[in-house]
Formats: structure tokens, sequence, C-alpha cells
């Protein structure tokens, strides 16, 4: 195989070397376990020795000449050793030294653990003696010669111990190994499989690019779905784990498929004696929570073979024992119910559709919708099975697990709840369709929904006409019919409470349309006492809000109309336009959907064709409703409002107040609903997503990245450990692209952005597509930005939310990289003044930034001045005094702009206001005013990673001859003149003249204004 390119581990090599070449000892010994790099450390700290001063001896070790006496150094000395010989460790060293000839002995030993006792004793009098130094390899977890072990206890060499690749370093690896960067998820992924280790992430890596797996797409890779387990990759886990006995075996089988176990539990199935030896030996982990021992894997690709090699009978019936093992035990935690349910279903045993389908919830209440999709698609098939089918007794679940079931519909013995608008049958039908509909696959879940009778009663109505408008609105880009729907159902409900939630919905649509002022009506009202009573006593559990953000698209060909009626009376009607093939877009930054009614309903399920209303005075009832002066119709007062209604309501109220600029109370109403997050998480666990994207895009708003950073941290922790939430994901990937946009870390929001960007059916792929395509304008290219902004426009399924906006802003930076300013900055305003008049105050004012940044400070500067008293942070603020001092000339007033842009870590912005600090200065300052403005711009600019806009455009580098730059970094460091003449073998006098040409050219006075200029870039 291909030896892959050394990348990564600077920090570890320049230790290696230094210990290695410690006077004070006679060499270094590198330990740790199997494939993590140790011996290509070894080889770099061996060639960092000068040829010409050393005798390089390599020694092989090896586990079939480790009983020999001298067998590692049988190609080092004769063969036969004289007759008569008493002292061979004394010959064999001479003989080794002899071959120095007069140069300092270095010796190379790979894999030091397999050392043969001879060989070993005399490689260590070599070293002990101080004969010879030493660069060694030692594997972890393995005996090896005493005489090596002491050499580093006894202080004779030092020892560094080598761990997995940091997340730095395998993103390194992997660049110089591809050719190109991977991007953020593709390294995450591999670093998940592979744990750091460089033998498998090189044999995982291949194996993917040969099945076409990882894959480049623009310069950078992209691993789609799992890397295929290859036989090489299989082979080099065999010879890890070794042979295995039949005992041995089962444990990590049953550990494989039922990871994390208990270990009493695998005690149980195999015996204790093979659960210890499986921990003695790395097979598996196993750690202690409280009481509770639990065991895991000892590396995740062991599991990846032991399930690819197990026979399928012998795979069920593993699950069959697990199932008898646990099951009993009474399911005591919430995830038991899950796990036995699954291992049901693998091992054939079957299971009843009550119990599958609070699993079902379960499993999309922790986020895993894979599992959730199987156990989904179960239910439905055993609902349709008039026979009844065996499965988990209800009697024997906790208590926690009968509340799970609570929201299905059905109670902990199976019976039916009341009032119920379904059977179990179409409550497993939307339930699968919800969960479909949230793993971003709206066309599966349609299909579903499509089975599903029309009902009769006011729940079941209430609970499909949301389904369908959630459909509607992020799946078709109706929105208009969406609201149409929901007002004449609403109006035709004889129920206050299920009127509240089809209001409820019709706020989280109104808000993700980016109508705040409509939005904010409609909260307040919602809100009000007389709607936030204790929620009444109900069976129906609300669904998380769907969250979606779109890049404008019209709407081309004819409407086929869906009849109303058959909606809203449950009147059986004929579906006949296909739907169409575009792909969804993503979660923007916070737009929730409103409350369905308490049971497991679809947020966005693609169940009827399109919504133009059929009869002409309903859809004009329902447009007055809709349209209507100020706002939506508010529902009826009285009802009463719960934890999960609420909880979307702040949501939707939180977006609409960020949207409008007020971030500190959408902030404030965002940590108010997660705080109360244990109240109504499972009934609307998709919720977080959407309240942590209100929460960083408060922050982007307001120029606040503290915030963001905090909105991060936490979003990343409710994805710790998660996999198949591609809404979640492409809506963490969005938050934290933006956030490296306003570092001007651009190059990373490109790694960032690039594979939900990429994705090819997720919903939050727009939106991401969206913002790679601003930063590309930002870079300066402008063919690519056009190209992928016209992509994520194609893929567009939902026009009516705020990501015009953002695809406006795009445009703007994709007419200034194509070389038009000026035009750049009228679409600016342009974008301004349609934000204006729509109640988008954040966005108008950045908009108004945008145009102050193109040059156009006039005509942006009286409204940005009104901005500051309505737009929350410190970003609108430096932007009104940026445009004041370019309107009026000012270069100090521009520096010192650039200084708080700087302080909040918004460098792209700082860069450019010193950059026309510098424009000014040369016009009317004089050179090294001028040069000192340019060079706090380069230097800013550097750190903004390929950074290329119009303010930008014309900044170079200072010209610093190459010793000048040495002198400069040297004083930057705090060297003294004479400490940089010794350093460098010059004079003290030019070592001087270099420093002040250095002074002189980036326009700086004291070493620490050379330091600020030098470490930013």
């Amino acid at each position: 195989m291909k030896t892959w390119p050394f990348a990564g581990r600077r920090q570890e090599l320049e230790h290696l070397v230094r210990l290695a070449r410690d006077p004070t000892a006679q060499g270094v010994l590198v330990a740790g376990p199997a494939g993590v790099g140790k011996s290509r450390l070894a080889g770099k700290v061996l060639e960092s020795f000068r040829p010409g001063r050393v005798a390089l001896l390599p020694v092989t070790a090896t586990k079939a000449a480790s009983g020999i006496p001298n067998g590692a150094l049988a190609d080092l000395i004769p063969r036969d050793h004289p007759p008569h010989l008493v002292n061979t460790l004394r010959w064999a060293g001479e003989e080794l030294l002899k071959q120095a000839r007069g140069r300092t002995l270095v010796l190379a030993v790979d894999d030091a653990h397999l050392l043969d006792s001879h060989s070993a004793e005399v490689v260590a009098s070599l070293v002990r003696g101080r004969q010879a130094r030493l660069v060694a390899t030692l594997r972890t977890g393995e005996p090896a010669p005493d005489s090596m072990t002491a050499l580093w206890r006894d202080g004779h060499v030092r020892r560094l111990d080598v761990d997995p690749f940091s997340e730095a370093d395998l993103v390194a690896v992997l660049a110089a190994a591809l050719g190109g960067p991977p991007d953020d998820a593709t390294a995450r992924r591999l670093g998940e499989v592979t744990e750091g280790n460089a033998l498998f992430l090189q044999e995982v890596v291949t194996a993917a690019r040969a099945s076409g797996a990882l894959h480049p797409i623009q310069g950078v890779w992209k691993l789609t779905g799992d890397p295929p387990l290859a036989p090489r990759l299989a082979d080099l886990i065999h010879e890890r784990i070794g042979a295995l006995s039949p005992a041995l075996k089962a444990v990590l089988e049953y550990t494989a498929f039922a990871e994390p176990v208990g270990a009493r539990t695998l005690s149980a199935l195999c015996s204790e004696e093979a659960v210890l030896e499986a921990e003695e030996r790395g097979l598996i982990k196993v750690t202690v929570d409280r009481r509770r021992e639990i065991a895991r894997l000892g590396h995740p690709l062991y599991g990846e073979v032991a399930r690819e090699h197990c026979p399928e009978l012998r795979r069920r019936r593993r699950h069959a024992d697990l199932v008898a093992a646990v099951e009993p035990t009474g399911l005591r935690r919430v995830e038991d119910l899950v796990r036995v349910t699954v291992w049901r279903l693998t091992a054939g045993l079957g299971a009843a559709p009550e119990p599958l389908l609070a699993a079902c919830r379960l499993a999309w209440a922790a986020h895993d919708y894979p599992t959730a999709i199987r156990l989904g698609e179960a239910a439905v098939e055993a609902s349709t099975d008039t026979a009844p089918a065996t499965g988990v007794d209800a009697a024997s679940m906790s208590a926690a697990n009968t509340d799970a079931m609570a929201g299905t519909g059905v109670d902990a013995t199976g019976g039916r709840m009341e009032p119920a608008g379904t059977g179990i049958d179409a409550a497993a039908a939307i339930q699968l369709a919800t969960v479909l509909d949230y793993a971003q696959q709206p066309d599966r879940a349609r299909a579903v929904l499509d089975a599903v009778p029309p009902p009769r009663d006011e729940p079941g109505r209430a609970r499909l006409v949301q389904a369908v408008a959630s459909n509607l609105a992020w799946g078709m880009d109706r929105l208009g019919d969406a609201l149409d729907l929901l007002a004449t159902t609403e109006k035709s409900l004889r129920d206050p409470a299920l009127r509240l939630q089809l209001a409820t919905r019709r706020l989280s649509l109104t808000a993700s349309a980016a109508r705040p002022a409509d939005a904010l009506h409609l909260s307040d009202t919602l809100l009000s006492p007389a709607t936030s009573a204790p929620p009444s006593e109900t069976t129906w559990h609300p669904l998380p809000p769907g969250t979606p953000t779109t890049a404008p698209r019209p709407t081309s060909g004819p409407i086929e109309p869906v009849p109303l009626k058959a909606v809203v009376t449950g009147m059986p009607f004929q579906e006949e336009t296909p739907l169409d093939e575009a792909a969804t877009l993503p979660e923007e930054a916070a737009l929730p959907e409103a409350a369905l009614p308490e049971a497991a309903l679809p947020e966005t399920a693609a169940f009827h064709e399109a919504t133009a209303l059929s009869e002409g005075a309903a859809r004009g009832e329902a447009v007055a409703l809709a349209e209507r002066p100020g706002g939506i119709a508010a529902p009826e007062r009285g009802a009463r409002l719960g934890p999960v209604l609420r909880a979307q309501v702040l949501n939707s109220r939180a977006l609409a107040l960020c949207y409008s600029g007020r971030t500190r109370e959408a902030t404030d109403l965002v940590r108010e609903a997660l705080e109360d997050a244990p109240a109504w998480r499972d009934g609307i666990p998709a919720l977080v997503s959407p309240l942590h994207s209100t929460w960083a895009m408060c922050g982007y708003f307001a120029g606040d990245l503290p915030l963001m950073d905090a909105a991060i941290a936490s979003m990343r922790a409710e994805l710790a450990g998660r996999r198949g939430w591609s809404r979640g994901e492409g809506s963490l990937a969005l938050s934290r692209g933006h956030a490296a946009t306003l570092r001007g870390e651009l190059g990373a929001a490109l790694l960032i952005l690039h594979s939900p960007a990429n994705h090819e059916t997720a919903v939050t792929v727009g939106g991401c597509m969206g913002a790679y395509a601003a930063v590309q304008a930002l870079r300066g290219d402008a063919p690519a930005a056009r190209a992928t902004l016209d992509a994520a426009l194609d893929r567009n399924r939902a026009t009516w939310t705020a990501f015009t906006r953002w695809v406006a802003l795009t445009r703007v930076w994709i007419a200034a990289a194509a070389g038009d300013p000026e035009h750049a900055a009228d679409l600016a305003l342009s974008v301004a003044a349609e934000c204006r008049e729509a109640g988008l105050s954040a966005f108008e004012s950045v908009a108004l930034h945008d145009a102050v940044r193109l040059g156009a400070p006039h005509s942006a500067l009286p409204r940005l001045e009104e901005l500051t008293a309505v737009v929350d942070g410190s970003r609108v603020r430096l932007a009104a005094r940026q445009a004041r001092a370019l309107a009026a000339e000012d270069p100090g007033g521009l520096l010192d702009v650039a200084g708080g842009f700087d302080t909040l870590g918004l460098r792209l912005h700082a860069a450019e206001a010193a950059a026309q600090a510098a424009s000014l200065l040369r016009r009317t300052r004089g050179e090294k005013a001028a040069r000192a403005a340019a060079t706090e711009a380069w230097s800013l600019a550097g750190a903004c990673q390929g950074v290329d806009t119009p303010a930008l455009r014309g900044l170079a580098a200072p010209n610093l001859t190459s010793r000048e730059l040495q002198v400069a970094k040297l004083t930057a460091a705090g060297l003294s003149h004479r400490e940089i003449a010794e350093r460098l073998g010059i004079a003290i006098r030019t070592a001087m003249n270099h420093r002040n040409q250095a002074y002189w050219k980036l326009g700086v006075n004291t070493p620490a204004e050379l330091a600020k200029a030098l470490t930013r870039h």
C-alpha cells in the first residue's frame, strides 16, 4: 500500500526530537497502542540526525525471532561468535560499535517489546554505558523485556506516550493523503470510526475511496454513508484481537449487537470469566455509572467486523438471547423498551403495535431516526394485521415507558385512549410519517399518509389538517394555501383546545415566513393569561415543529386543486397530480412550526399534492382570516396553553423578535423554553434544534460571538452520539458556518458547510448551500458562488421563508466578487428597503452595513443611526460609526471602528474598516500613517483565510526582505538586538537596521505593534 505523506503531530515531533537529543539522556522511547503511528514518528526523529555524524543501525524485532538469542541482531553481527567466548553480550555490543567507525551510534528499534532477551540486554548495555543512543518504539499493553523497560524507568532514555490523532492532526493527515481537505463532517465521522488510529484510518480511507463513498466535490472530500469494511481492514482487526474462543466470540458479538450493555447481562449470557478475559484483552471496555457496570466495544471497528461476519441464524439467536435476558427485568430504563423491541424484530419474535409505536416515539425523542423509522414501519405493518401479535408485555414496562406510550394514543396495556380520532393503525402511520419527515424524507412520509383514510372526528381532522398544512408550506412552497387550510379548519372546529393548536401552527408558519409584526401580535394573544393556564386534560401529545429555511424560486406550472372539504369534513377525494421532485431546504436559524394536537402527528408529511382551494367561498373566508390587517385571526380566548404548546409559541415569538432586532428579548425567551425542556422534550423533541438556531442567530445579528458559541456548544451537546438527524446536523452546521464567517475564518466555514450543503436529500441543504455561496463570494469566486446559489434555489421547496433575505444578501456579494461594487451597493440598499418594509430590522441593519462596506455610506447612514435604537448589540452601532466616519472622511474614526470590530472578533469587518482608513490616509495624511493603517488591514485580512472583498482587494503584503522578516519575527518574540544577532550570526548593528526597516515598512513603532501585525497573519 502506498505510504501516506507525514502530516500533523508537529508539536509531538518537535518534542521527540528535543528528547532524542537531550544530553542528559541517551535517547527516546516512543510508546503507544498498535497502529497509532509510533514507527512513523520514530522514523521522522531518526531523519533529524545528521547522517555524517551518526551511524544508524536498524534493529529488527519480530515475534518469530523473539525466542532466538540475538535474533533481532542477526543481520548486524557475525553469524558465529568466536569459540570459547564467555561474554557473548559484550562481544555483540562490540560488533555493533565497530560499525559506528568513530561516529555516534544510534540504534533504531521498532517494536522493542518483541526483542529477544539477549538482544534487549545488548541494546540496553550500550545505552546504559552511554556508548549508543536509542530511538525505539514500544507497544503499550504488551509484555516487554525488563532490560528495555528499565531504561526509561531508570532515566537512561526519555519516554513519550503517543495518543491517537487529535482532530486537527487527523484533518492535516487526510488533507495531505487526499490532496485536498476533507469537509468537517467527513473528518468527524472518520475520527469516530477509527478513533484516531493511524493504521485504521489509512485502511478505512483507502477502502472508502475505492468504493466511491469518499469522493471530492469542488476540491473538498466528502464521505457519503458509512465507509465499507474492506477485507484487508477486517484482516487487520482479526490480527489485532487474535484468536477467540467461542465464549470470547459470544461476548464480542453480544456487545456489538447491544452496546452499551450491562456487564452483568453479558455475564449471564456468557460467563463471568469470559467477560473478565474480554475486558483484559481490550475487546470490551467496562465503565461504572453509579452502580451499573456498562460494557462497550474496545474499538468501533471491532463491532463492524463482528456484525459483518456473524451468520444470519446466529445473529437472530443472539438477539433472542438478549430479549430473554433483559425483558424479564421489567424494562426499568426508558431506552430498554426501544432496545428490546428492536431485538425482537431482528430475532423474528415479533411485537405488538402498541409497544412498537411507543418504542418509535422514544427513538424519535432520542433523535435516533434510523431506529425510529424501522420501528414505525413495523408498527404500521403490525397494526394492519387483524390477528393479535406477540410482543412485549406492557405490564412489564416501567412508569417511564408507560408515560412514553401515552403520546401514541394507546394506554400502557394496549387499550385505546379516548378521545381518539383514529385507531392505532392511523396513529402508527402518522407517527411514521412524522419520523420520516424529520429524517428529511417527505416523499416517503406522503406515501404513508396517503393510505390513512380521512377521519371524521374533530381531533383526527385537526391532526390531519396540521400535517397537510406543514407539508403544503415546507414541502411544496405553498404558504398561502397552508394558512388558508388552517384558518378555515380552525373556524369549523368546536373544541377551543383544537382551535388553539391550529392557531399555534399558524403562528409558527407566520414567524417562519419572516412576518414578525403578525407573529408578535398572535403570540401576544396566545401567551395572554387566558391561554396560558394549566393544560387541559387530553390524551394527545404534540409533535415537534418543522424548521427548514428555504431559498426563493418561482413556482411554475398549473396548480391542481384538492378539495378542502375532503380534508375538513373527512369526505374522500382523489389525488391526481404527482409530487414535484424538488428537494427540501435547510433549517435556517429557528423556523419553528406550531404545535400539533397531542398525539403522534406528522409535521411536514407530504400527504396531499397541492392545496388550491376548490371552493371559492371557503378560500375567500380563509384569506380574510389570514390576511386581515394587523395580523392573523386571533384564537378564541379560554383555551389552555400547556407546556408543549407554550414552548412552540415561545420559539415562534423568539424568532420574530430576533428578526425584528430585539435579540436580547429573543435570547431570554429561548433560554426560558430550554429551561422548561423537561416538560416538553418528550412531546416535541425536535424543537431543540430551532430554539438553538434562533439563539445562535441572535448572536449573529448582535455581533455577539460568545453568544453564538454558547448556542453552538449547547446544540453540540444535544447532538452528541446522535446519527441520522440531518435536520439538526444541518442547523448546527449553519450556525457554525455563520460564526466562522463573522470571524473571517472563511476556509473553515467552507469545510463546515460543505457536507450539509452537498447532502443528497436533506431539507437543510438549501440554507447551507446559500451560506456556502456567500462564503465563496467573500473569497472573490463569483462564478462558483453563483452556481452554488442557483443550485440552492433549484432544490428549494419553501420560497416563503426568511431565506429569501439571505439569498438577497448573498447576491450583493456575488455582484461585488464579479467586480461591480457600485451595483452591489445598490443591491444592498434595495435589500435594506425591502427588509424595512417587512419589519425585518435585523436583516436591514446587515444590508445597510454591507452598503457601507461597499463604499456607499451616505445612503446608509441616516437609517443606520435610527436602527441603533431598534436593533440590539454592538454590531449595528459599529456599522453606524463606520458609515459616519467614512462619510466624513475620518480615518481615525475608521481605525477606531476597526478596533471595535476586532475586539468583538469580527476580523473581516475590522480589516475592511482599516483598509478604508488606509485609503483615506493615502490622500490626506502622508505615507507613514497610510502604511500603518494598511499594515493593520493586511494583518487582519491575513487571518480571514482567503478573503477578497472590494475594500481589501488592493491590499499588498509589506515589502519585507526575508532577513527583515526573520528579524521582525524574533523582535516580536521578545528577543533583544544582541540575541537576534547571535541567533542569526549577524552584527548587532545589522540586526538594528533590519528591525528599523521592518518598523518603517509596516508603519509600527514598538515590538508589541510588530507582534500584533505579524501574529494575526
